[in-house]
């Protein structure tokens, strides 16, 4: 499961094929994106599969970065609670809406494509079109805000037809924690990194490599991994 993350990851950095530049939301204040984000919607990807109540928290790490903790239930509003953090940072900050997502050496795009006027609820894609996350300060997201977000991204080339909501508990349920709940792992770091030139794979094959080697070790502290929201 984690190495299928890594790869995940690693897929963001290698191209992001033909599709046209991607506008992102201007003059982003990432003091305000912090805090708790709940998952309303997001394309389908492996690494998130059965999972309920998908909950984001940001906050602010060392050198200017974001740390990234994402929580799920998986199976059931009541399955058990899996836990992966990871670290965002911000390679221009002239454009502080692009950030780059990296979990332990595989580095991706994660960019804010619009937020709220009062940041009350986001979206997050990448430039390939294969990613998309719709946000929400509460567990439910209201339908005109929510029809306008889909037409949004369909003018922007993302699969809306795909997007698979994210069934949410209750809102008095979780709604108290403003901070993760439970043990939070520490980022994964192996010091492995990855050209973002397509045309130099030797990077990807030796950090699937040294993932292979330590995945026993990194999982004894990383319990399960979800994605990046």
């Amino acid at each position: 499961m984690l190495l299928t993350l890594l790869v995940a990851v690693a897929s963001l950095a290698i191209g992001c094929g033909s599709e046209p530049p991607l506008d992102v939301a201007s003059n982003v204040d990432l003091t305000r994106f912090q805090g708790k984000w709940y998952e309303i919607a997001r394309l389908p990807r492996t690494t998130q599969t059965d999972c309920y109540g998908t909950t984001a928290f940001y906050s602010p790490g060392a050198n200017g970065t974001l740390s990234f903790v994402n929580q799920c239930n998986v199976g059931s509003a009541t399955g058990p609670l899996t836990t992966v953090s990871m670290t965002a940072s911000v390679p221009d900050t002239t454009v502080p809406a692009k950030l780059t997502l990296d979990v332990g050496g595989f580095t991706g795009d994660y960019w804010i494509l619009e937020v709220g006027q009062d940041y009350e609820y986001a979206v997050v894609g990448h430039p390939s079109r294969a990613y998309l996350w719709i946000l929400s300060r509460s567990p439910t997201l209201d339908s005109t805000t929510m029809q306008g977000v889909l037409g949004r991204a369909q003018g922007n080339h993302f699969d809306t037809s795909r997007l698979l909501y994210t069934p949410q508990p209750p809102g008095a349920e979780r709604a108290a924690l403003d901070t993760p709940e439970g043990t939070v792992p520490q980022a994964v770091r192996t010091g492995c990194s990855l050209s973002q030139d397509p045309t130099h794979d030797e990077g990807l094959s030796a950090c699937i490599g040294l993932f292979v080697l330590t995945a026993a070790s990194v999982g004894m502290t990383v319990r399960r991994v979800l994605r990046p929201s």
